[in-house]
């Protein structure tokens, strides 16, 4: 389990760097930054609340039958995808706060973490935490 908390903080850590790097290319291009930052900001909020649901999930799935984990993190798949898309309804429902493209990217920081981790294991949070 120990291994499992270290893995959430690389991820964790992961979704906060690729959303600054994100934020930062995008407040570049962008005309509207404010709106923009605010899309990453909503994204990245999503992304961490998804990392943290999953870890539970992963980890109340260990003290189940094998059918019954089956079973429960196909729920739990099918909830963080209903919460992914409530943020990008938000986002095209109130788009004059937030950029569509920003939730999306701040969302997708949960998809670069996850590819990042071992980078991020190896050279980061080893050594900070």
């Amino acid at each position: 389990m120990k291994n499992m908390n270290d893995t959430l903080k690389d991820l964790l850590f992961g979704i906060v760097i690729s959303a600054v790097i994100v934020s930062i290319i995008g407040m570049m291009l962008t005309d509207n930054k404010v709106t923009y930052l605010l899309g990453v900001l909503l994204g990245t909020v999503i992304a961490i609340m998804l990392v943290i649901h999953l870890n539970a999930t992963i980890s109340k799935a260990l003290d189940m039958t094998a059918e019954g984990a089956t079973r429960y993190t196909k729920k739990m798949a099918i909830l963080r995808i209903i919460i992914m898309g409530c943020a990008v309804v938000i986002a095209l429902t109130f788009s004059e706060v937030f950029s569509l493209v920003g939730t999306i990217l701040g969302i997708l920081g949960l998809k670069f973490s996850a590819y990042l981790q071992p980078l991020t294991n190896k050279f980061i949070t080893k050594k900070i935490f």
